[in-house]
């Protein structure tokens, strides 16, 4: 039996997919105009992860340092007294909601545990600030139609590796290059971009506002500027200043790119014809990360490149903008307006200085203790309140419980979903029956709900998805009958130049922030990259034996001085980790490259060595500024 269902995970391709239950195969959905009939290897394998041997399929209890098996009612009349208990002070309840689960019944532990006036987090470890420097310039988050890059004539890839994060952005971009358009890409190097690029620039990690500062500044020298582009923004006469006070020989030093490559740069945006820029999300995980967005939507603007087909700044949408809240259809419980909110990326210290303390904890849809900074101190600070975790599997963050909650997972719940990437919300419909005891998140909560003193009541799932979908003006019967529907959102973003902010005019960065200097005891960088196999911390616990790897090209210091028959380590001010050292040669001389997501019970969590950091903008996570070394013991 085939099952027209959707991807869920944290990907902006949100894809359509068909699962045969008989055959335990998952493709594309032919019908979907973007997913197309393919998908990526990460969602052609979930079955996978349903039937895995790994997996958590009843309730667990803590019982002095056992997790053991329980029924349901067991385990919720003991959550709900817990939860009873805290809610005297609501404050001392912490609600950690993460991307691992999406959609419009995915929203419903946010919207109950608001409606308990429980603490939440604050901060980024993701797109914030990539965000928050989109709406700066633009005054709304929007790009083109992804299908519009068809219409280019040179697509410049500032940081995306798509061979590991969107099939179906590469596959367009083939098939843009097979129609003679060029692609150059510019990323600190040891990616995949080589594969789709005509042209590849190597860049310091991190620096890239001074190439794009640097184009700029060659533009402003031409004087090759499009007056009708300069009156539709604000303050040109202050990017303007800043950029001839600046030179170009000083920026390219900046970022160590050869003044060649950034005049070649140059001539890609301001020869003939339009150039679409992607933007990676790495860009802004840099302590000046979300003035790296700005410069390089800065060059697009300058260029005459927004607005108009062929051209465009990609960054992201928001995956929810076609779909709406249910909250207000709950009953009990009162939403406070000024709930506390910790710090997500320091959040053990957090959790350490809270005052009251935090008594009751509510994870899902986050192995939080693995991705976030310091995750030793979070592991740590878990162990004080009482923490429930929804969660299938034993990773970092489960093992930090008092009761474990198996949920149902994709292909085996119904919901809807968004992209960040496309205008389509597609029909998660469920292709198998949950395994084992495990349960819809929708359902957990609207049953402890109702096991509380003071119930929170929850409408029914199918007023919950309608109400969801008013938005969208999404016919419900359509997408029952398709599995997906478009939202109706303009081909071109910010056509005639009219911008997001009250005015309609565009806002330019006014300040240039040098690079903090290199620690001379940390001399290189380390980049927790994204996975090409898995997503995030979702990786089997089977693939994670024996030393992780990082990879250095030849022509790092490190490279000639360590001995690979000794045991080498990666160090930071934090700690140190043992792992494999491998090499790959167009990778920049500074970086060190490791794959992020895998656990700290087996060695290989990363960040259990990254110290916390904030952005810029918007309280991002700075991942990429830390500084590390490689060293023999």
């Amino acid at each position: 039996m085939k099952t027209v269902t959707a991807c869920t995970m944290d990907c902006g391709d949100a894809c359509s997919l068909l699962v045969d239950t008989e055959k335990r195969t998952i493709r594309g959905n032919p019908n979907h105009p973007f997913t197309k009939g393919f998908c990526c290897k990460k969602g052609a394998r979930y079955l996978q992860r349903l039937d895995s041997d790994e997996r958590v399929t009843e309730p667990l209890v803590r019982r002095g340092d056992r997790l053991e098996p329980t029924d349901w009612d067991t385990a919720l009349d003991l959550v709900a007294a817990r939860l009873d208990a805290a809610r005297r002070a609501p404050e001392t309840i912490l609600h950690i909601h993460g991307h691992g689960y999406r959609g419009i019944l995915g929203q419903a532990s946010t919207n109950f545990f608001e409606r308990l006036g429980a603490s939440s987090v604050y901060g980024c470890l993701c797109d914030d600030t990539g965000i928050e420097a989109c709406l700066r310039d633009f005054g709304a988050l929007n790009h083109n139609d992804p299908e519009d890059i068809l219409n280019s004539d040179r697509v410049v890839n500032w940081g995306r590796d798509l061979t590991r994060c969107s099939v179906h952005q590469l596959a367009l971009l083939k098939k843009a290059r097979q129609k003679g358009v060029e692609v150059l890409s510019i990323s600190p190097g040891g990616d995949g971009t080589p594969e789709f690029s005509d042209v590849n620039v190597i860049i310091r990690p991190g620096t890239d506002r001074f190439l794009a500062a640097a184009v700029l500044k060659l533009f402003l020298e031409a004087g090759d500027l499009n007056p009708w582009v300069l009156t539709r923004t604000k303050n040109w006469p202050a990017l303007r200043g800043l950029v001839d006070g600046l030179r170009f020989t000083e920026l390219c030093a900046a970022c160590e790119v050869p003044p060649a490559d950034a005049e070649m740069v140059y001539e890609w945006y301001a020869d003939r014809g339009n150039t679409a820029t992607l933007l990676g999300w790495g860009l802004q995980r840099y302590l000046f990360g979300g003035e790296n967005v700005r410069f390089i939507n800065a060059v697009a603007m300058v260029s005459g490149n927004i607005g108009v087909r062929g051209g465009g700044a990609y960054f992201n949408i928001s995956s929810g903008r076609n779909l709406g809240s249910w909250a207000h259809l709950i009953e009990g419980g009162a939403k406070r307006e000024t709930p506390r909110r910790l710090l997500l990326q320091d959040l053990g210290a957090e959790l350490r200085r809270a005052d009251p303390p935090v008594e009751f904890v509510w994870i899902d849809g986050h192995n939080v203790v693995n991705q976030v900074p310091d995750s030793l101190a979070v592991a740590g600070a878990l162990t004080a309140p009482f923490t429930v975790v929804v969660d299938g599997f034993l990773n970092d963050t489960a093992l930090c419980a008092d009761v474990i909650l198996p949920p149902a997972l994709m292909f085996e719940q119904r919901d809807v979903v968004g992209s960040c990437l496309h205008n389509y919300v597609n029909l998660c419909a469920p292709a198998v029956p949950p395994r084992g005891l495990a349960r819809p998140d929708f359902d957990v909560l609207a049953d402890l709900g109702a096991r509380l003193r003071e119930p929170v009541r929850f409408p029914d799932e199918e007023t919950c998805l309608l109400e969801g979908l008013k938005r969208s003006g999404v016919s419900f019967d359509e997408l029952r009958e398709n599995g997906f529907a478009r939202v109706n959102h303009p081909f071109v973003a910010f056509e005639n130049l009219v911008f997001g902010h009250l005015d309609g005019l565009y806002r330019f960065p006014e300040a240039l922030h040098p690079e903090p200097g290199r620690d001379p005891d940390y001399p290189l960088q380390l980049l927790t990259v994204v996975h090409g196999d898995f997503l995030h911390s979702q990786i089997p616990e089977a693939e994670q034996r024996g030393v992780p790897s990082v990879w250095i090209s030849r022509a790092n210091p490190a490279f000639g001085v360590l001995d690979p028959e000794s045991d080498v380590y990666l160090v930071t001010d934090l700690g140190a980790m043992e792992v494999r050292v491998r090499t790959v040669d167009d990778l920049h001389p500074r970086a060190v490259l490791m794959r992020r997501g895998g656990w700290m019970k087996y060695g290989h969590g990363a960040n259990a060595i990254i110290r916390p950091s904030v952005t810029d903008m918007a309280f991002g996570m700075a991942y990429y500024s830390q500084s590390c070394r490689l060293e023999n013991r």
